[in-house]
This record gives C-alpha cells, structure tokens and sequence, in this order.
C-alpha cells in the first residue's frame, strides 16, 4: 500500500512539473553536451527505419528519414533540404536503407528542438523503439544533411524556391517566450520545455563580433531585426556549418557587417552547460536554471549577402 501511495505521489510530482515546467522533458548525457556543445554537426551510423516522400516546395521540399543511430542515443530524424535535386544519390541512399537495413552514415547539423516533441520523455541512451512513420514524435534531427553516404548535399543549403519562411516577427516571438527548467545532476541535464515550432525563419543578422571558428564551421552573435528593420531580439548565437553556401557567405564578413539568413532554432548547449555551471556555482535553485529556453540558429540559407542596414 505504501509502495502504492509513493507511486501515484511520484506520478502526481511529475504532471505538476510537466504542467508547470513544459509538456516535454529531454535528458542529455553531460558528456554528449560537453561535446556537442561548440560543434556545428553530428555525425551518425542511422538506421533509417521510415522515409517521407519528398516535400512538395510549399510544404518546405525535405525528405525525412526518420529512425536512430550512434551519437545519438534516441529517436530522430535526418532531413535533406531541397532533397528533389538529390534524388538519384542520397535520397536513394535512404530509402535504398529502409529495405537492406544496413546504417547510413550520415553528417549534418545537430538539432535539438521541440517542433515534434509529441511524447512527454526524451532520455538519451533508453532502448529506442521501432519507429512507425516518418514523421514518429522526436526532439532530435539531424537537419539539415551535409552528406549522405559519402554524397556531398552541402550544396542544397540554399532558399527554398516556392517556400513561405517564417516572418521573423511571429518566429522570434515564439522563440523567446518559450520557457523551460533545466534539472541535473552529475552525469545527466534534463531540459523541460513545451512545443515550439517556426522551422524556417528569414531575417536580418547585424554581427556583434568577428565570426569564431569552430572545428566544423563558424559561430557569431549577432543583433535580430526583421526585414523592416525593426530590433527583434539583442545578442543570439548564429552557427554557420562548414562548406556550405550560408559560410561561404559569411566569409570575409566583420563586426558591424549585415546579413539575411534562414535560420532553423536548436537548444543552445553551450548556453545550457554555462547555466548548469552558474547553478553548480550558486545552488541548483539558482535563476540560471529557470531562464527560458536557450537557443541559437542554425544558417540553412543566404537570401541577401549584403542587405541594407536599417534607418
């Protein structure tokens, strides 16, 4: 009977803090965010369980593929942007991988966000079950791909011809008022958060910095403004991944100088591993913990190199 009452108490503590604290708990080994946490990409061995067809141009133009694989330790999906210009290499590749049910070795950014976060747990490295469609409830994906069994797609990181992005009005404002807690200990960090979606956001990025390196492409802060020229949100971390055209780009680009991206939201983990050490610091009730959500910006396409600075 007590062992009962500590049960339905437990479960009782948890739907209060899924209320309080977000519909979606994701909990990350602290070695997989020491690692990941200055990293543009991941590389993984997926097993690719469902596909998607390819995404007509209106409803963005991906493939999904969605399953599991090394580094990851949780469902996911890959995702190949303007994937009908790949179909004869690595969309093959994945599909071509649903039947033979060998791994597809996949590289492309890492993203951890909560846009199909349908189920209440996310913790990495449980037994992943079988996925049944390719759009199976996730928080991780691979997205977008920068090569797919050994094919280069690097080259499909550019606008979307015939996609409606995301005002960065509307997106921001979903970005920042999304809240979150972060609880952990010493091997795990659990962020709980609730849905989020705004997938592909344009906006204007006013660089706060010159770009950094990272061992696989480039970070910066930069000042948010809509095309408008309106301020949207001061200092948020852009990462630029190696070889793409959004790099390319931003080669040669300085402190003070302009650009107009597409930008996909991640988790910030960088952001997560300071908070978590200013708690470590200043006691696990510590403000840090109960910030929102920390985020960047992954720069999946250039729509202006040099837009005009606002007036």
């Amino acid at each position: 009977m007590k062992a009962a009452r500590k049960v339905t108490i437990f479960l009782l503590l948890f739907c209060v803090r899924a209320i309080c604290f977000g519909q979606i708990e994701i909990t990350l080994n602290r070695s997989f965010i020491q690692k990941y946490a200055n990293r543009a990409t991941i590389t993984s061995d997926f097993r690719v369980e469902k596909t998607s067809a390819i995404h007509s141009a209106s409803q963005d133009g991906d493939i999904h593929a969605a399953g599991a694989g090394s580094e990851i330790g949780m469902v996911a999906v890959a995702e190949v942007m303007n994937a009908k210009t790949e179909r004869s290499h690595a969309v093959l590749q994945l599909t071509g991988s649903v039947s033979s049910g060998q791994p597809v070795h996949i590289t492309g950014a890492w993203r951890i966000w909560c846009e199909h976060g349908g189920e209440q747990q996310y913790i990495q490295g449980q037994p992943v079950p079988a996925v049944e469609s390719s759009g199976q409830a996730h928080v991780f994906e691979i997205h977008p791909a920068t090569d797919v069994a050994g094919t280069d797609v690097r080259h499909t990181w550019i606008p979307i011809s015939g996609y409606t992005y995301k005002t960065a009005d509307d997106a921001f404002k979903v970005y920042e008022r999304t809240r979150s807690r972060i609880i952990f200990d010493a091997n795990t960090v659990t962020i709980s958060t609730e849905l989020a979606g705004d997938n592909y956001a344009e906006f204007v990025a006013h660089l706060l910095e010159d770009p950094h390196d990272l061992a696989d492409g480039k970070s910066v802060f930069a000042d948010i403004f809509d095309e408008g020229g309106d301020l949207l949100v001061h200092r948020r971390r852009l990462i630029f991944v190696t070889g793409t055209p959004p790099e390319q780009a931003l080669a040669g680009k300085h402190k003070n100088d302009w650009i107009q991206i597409v930008g996909i939201p991640r988790i910030d983990l960088a952001l997560v591993q300071y908070r978590v050490h200013q708690a470590e610091a200043h006691g696990p009730n510590a403000d840090s913990v109960n910030w929102n959500l920390p985020y960047e910006l992954i720069a999946a396409a250039v729509t202006d190199e040099d837009p005009q600075p606002p007036q």
